[in-house]
């Protein structure tokens, strides 16, 4: 049910298709949970609410599920963030792909802290390669009004979306803190 009071919510992204991870990466299990579970409960101090952005028949437990509307399927991310935001038009998003295991609840606050200081999207830099981070980020209500402008005139890149909307960058506290796991491998 779309709560439409909400300023500001969580959206795990976990309805991605994990090619190269081979299994589904929302259900793999770094710290004794599904890793979508991991995130949403990360996130939870921040927001008024986290939702999962989750394929049909996957079991999400008691996280309501936001699942991709058909115009905006199969195209990444943007999709998932796209389908909350047509729920969702007056809320800031705290977004976290569910896959960044090495993540933790003090950088998230970090990034929190700076969103409510500066009033702005906030994201963070990648030190080794200067490439922002979209799926560890905070999109302001204003700034995703944009995003459908983006969306029409046919373009799908979370990053390149965020470098146009002028955010404030963070440089990541350590790169594993940012580091998105795609492969099989062990923490």
């Amino acid at each position: 049910m779309v709560n439409l009071s909400y300023q500001f919510i969580g959206l795990i992204l976990a309805a991605g298709k994990s090619s190269r991870m081979k299994v589904d990466k929302a259900f793999v299990r770094y710290h004794n949970q599904p890793q979508f579970e991991y995130a949403a409960n990360q996130l939870m101090p921040f927001v008024e609410e986290v939702f999962i952005s989750g394929k049909e028949n996957n079991d999400y437990g008691n996280f309501e599920v936001i699942f991709d509307q058909k115009e905006f399927e199969n195209n990444g991310p943007i999709s998932g963030l796209l389908s909350t935001f047509q729920l969702y038009p007056n809320c800031s998003i705290f977004l976290l792909g569910c896959d960044y295991p090495y993540l933790s609840i003090e950088v998230l606050k970090l990034l929190n802290d700076k969103f409510l200081e500066s009033k702005k999207s906030v994201c963070f830099m990648n030190n080794t390669n200067g490439y922002l981070e979209p799926l560890v980020a905070i999109y302001t209500a204003d700034d995703l009004k944009k995003l459908m402008d983006f969306w029409q005139s046919k373009q799908t890149s979370l990053r390149h979306f965020l470098e146009s909307i002028n955010p404030l960058i963070l440089p990541a506290p350590h790169n594993n803190d940012i580091l998105s796991i795609d492969i099989p491998t062990t923490l």
